[in-house]
């Protein structure tokens, strides 16, 4: 279950940050009025428990801000409210500053620290991928990226990251993982790997892909080490990080594109990626 309200009313906005300071919401009775009021605006199950937590003082002068829980773990959703001092108003939804970049906030949010990554160290821009080596729009996403890398050279740095679709793609988790330990051997063997895998999309299944990403891999890596690798998923924990770190930024698909935190969702037209790239290439050169 995901909740999103979004209230876009610049005289709430203003009415907020003029309330009078009055006692702060911070009683649970208080607390559960808030609650009451989500509840029908966002017709919120009976049966689904709710409760406010995280109560503090807001960036905005004057008020509170905090988080109405839904659920019970592990299936819990936080829905970020600020509330007027007084009680009075409200607004579901999270509070943006405007002196920050919010694509460099998304980017903070990704780690691409040790991983997979082809083109300069400091490039100007920076294309992170979350994909799936089973995902045929990932297959056709790949042809575009080798096209806008091309065309770039010298110019973007790309970072490869799993996230593997398991509940429609039988050897995709296991890809990710063979390929994962390619990688702790040797970077180059792994964009062997990598290419091999979309390119030769349709003739792999869960039965071959072992021998296939070890045939793939060449002679830079260990093939006893590399398939004891895989046979014990010596990766799986990098493989499962990835894919729940794409998630705190929005990614619920593949492949999904962030291009200096710039999300460009499914298997998009090289020009889709031109442009953001021209225009990141354009702001760099104003800083």
């Amino acid at each position: 279950m995901k909740i999103v309200v979004r209230i876009t009313e610049v005289a709430l906005a203003l009415a907020l940050v003029a309330a009078p300071l009055v006692p702060v919401v911070a009683h649970a009775e208080e607390g559960s009025k808030i609650v009451e009021y989500f509840r029908k605006k966002a017709n919120v199950p009976p049966n689904v428990p709710a409760k406010v937590v995280d109560l503090k003082d807001s960036k905005i002068k004057g008020a509170k801000e905090g988080f109405i829980e839904l659920g019970t773990p592990p299936r819990v959703q936080k829905q970020p409210f600020v509330v007027s001092t007084d009680g009075r108003y409200a607004i579901f939804g999270s509070i943006d500053d405007l002196t920050v970049n919010p694509y460099e906030e998304v980017m903070k949010k990704i780690d691409i620290k040790g991983r997979p990554t082809r083109g300069p160290k400091d490039a100007k821009v920076t294309i992170v991928e979350y994909s799936d080596f089973e995902c045929p729009f990932c297959a056709r996403g790949y042809n575009t990226i080798e096209q806008v890398l091309k065309e770039y050279e010298g110019k973007v740095k790309f970072v490869f990251k799993d996230f593997p679709l398991t509940s429609i793609h039988p050897w995709a988790q296991p890809a990710a993982v063979a390929a994962e330990c390619v990688y702790k051997q040797n970077a180059d063997a792994y964009w062997k790997v990598y290419h091999y895998l979309f390119e030769h999309q349709r003739e792999i299944n869960a039965q071959n892909l072992k021998d296939k990403v070890i045939e793939a891999a060449g002679d830079k890596v260990d093939k006893k080490q590399l398939g004891d690798c895989i046979d014990n998923q010596k990766t799986l924990a990098t493989v499962k990080a990835s894919q729940a770190e794409g998630e705190t930024v929005g990614v619920n698909g593949t492949p999904a594109f962030f291009i200096n935190g710039r999300l460009l969702s499914g298997a998009q037209p090289a020009d889709r990626f031109k442009a953001i790239i021209d225009d990141e290439l354009a702001s760099a050169k104003k800083k």
